[in-house]
């Protein structure tokens, strides 16, 4: 079961420091989305970033900075996607994207994961609510990328998001809303998933 972690939409002090840890207690990938910042904000935070590390990450802005650090993920956003019509993807980076309504699946062919929520009502946005019933599990259609499930996921929502079926967990608010437990939140909720990844291979 995959886990991928978000950044805190605000900047955190000493928030490159963190990230490293996660990368160093086993985080595969790491979004870098940011609201309401400039570049020269995005280029800080990924050169405190050892660059062992930065092909782990998934650019949500600024693209353009990809070839300067040896990035190899783009994540679009559900608009970007609509305004450049769904087109093919090229060959040479890994691009995720976002959606919150399952029926656009078809959509997303082209990349190689989505983001689906809320799932539960997130921790990060008081008032967004979680947009599937508790008894929800997800139907896999070949040829659709892998499903993360999104929004309202802390340390209990990750059973139920296997038992929903998703591929896995994204972490948000469950992370930074006490950046001291930051990475007591992450080893556990790591923990979780190779759990439950093994079982589906036993």
């Amino acid at each position: 079961m995959e886990l991928i972690v978000i950044a805190k939409p605000t900047v955190l002090k000493k928030e490159s420091n963190l990230i490293n840890q996660l990368f160093e207690a086993g985080l595969q990938v790491f979004h870098l989305r940011k609201e309401n910042v400039d570049k020269a904000v995005y280029r800080k935070i990924i050169e405190g970033i050892s660059p062992e590390y930065h092909p782990q990450i998934a650019l949500h802005h600024f693209h353009s900075l990809a070839k300067d650090y040896n990035i190899h993920r783009i994540h679009h956003t559900e608009n970007f996607r609509k305004e450049r019509n769904n087109g093919e993807l090229p060959e040479n980076k890994i691009f995720s994207t976002s959606i919150h309504h399952l029926a656009d699946s078809e959509q997303i062919r082209p990349y190689q994961y989505s983001f689906f929520g809320p799932v539960f009502s997130s921790f990060s946005k008081p008032g967004y609510q979680g947009v599937i019933p508790s008894d929800f599990r997800l139907k896999k259609q070949q040829a659709i990328p892998k499903i993360i499930a999104l929004g309202g996921i802390g340390l209990t929502e990750i059973e139920k998001v296997k038992e929903m079926n998703f591929d896995g967990v994204a972490l948000l608010g469950s992370v930074w809303n006490d950046p001291s437990q930051a990475l007591t939140t992450f080893k556990k909720a790591r923990a979780k998933c190779l759990a439950y990844a093994q079982n589906l291979t036993m």
